[in-house]
């Protein structure tokens, strides 16, 4: 490897660690997504930045896949926690069968059992960072799961 490729190498690594550092004025969500997430209070939604670490969550998402904004103990990133953390994986819902557009996945979730959900998948550029959000069809079983967990993690908040 020439002494570019190191140099080059060595940039990108160095940026990686900076912009991920825990404890960062600038390490949170876009303002933009935060205020799309504010609105979005029944809905399990999560921002990642580009390296897939969990920057916020709404109550619904922490409920259904436990809270990846906490630093005590087990990682921020999705990548890390999933091969890390055997209870991620366990409370991780696990799609079912084959994605047909236009249509709701059917996922299984170890505590909610089959849910119909849609996944909305929103990337902001500037930022580089996504907005991963679920919901269901107005009326089906799997949104009245959906709104049971939303109350659920309401009443778990407040206390």
């Amino acid at each position: 490897m020439s002494t570019v490729d190191r140099e080059i190498l060595a940039h990108f690594l160095q940026g990686r660690r900076d912009e991920a550092a825990l404890g960062r004025p600038d390490h949170r969500a876009s303002p933009v997504l935060e205020l799309v997430v504010e609105h979005l209070p029944e809905y399990p939604a999560t921002v990642f930045s580009r390296f897939g670490e969990v920057l916020l969550q709404t109550r619904p998402a922490i409920a259904l896949f436990g809270d990846y904004t906490r630093t005590g103990g087990s990682s921020p990133f999705l990548v890390d926690r999933w091969l890390s953390d055997p209870t991620a994986r366990e409370r991780y819902l696990v799609e079912m069968g084959v994605p047909v557009r236009g249509r709701p996945r059917c996922y299984r979730h170890v505590a909610l059992g089959g849910l119909a959900l849609y996944r909305h998948l929103l990337v902001c550029p500037v930022e580089r960072q996504a907005l991963l959000v679920f919901a269901a069809v107005p009326g089906s079983a799997s949104q009245a799961k959906l709104r049971a967990l939303a109350a659920g993690s309401d009443e778990a908040g407040r206390r």
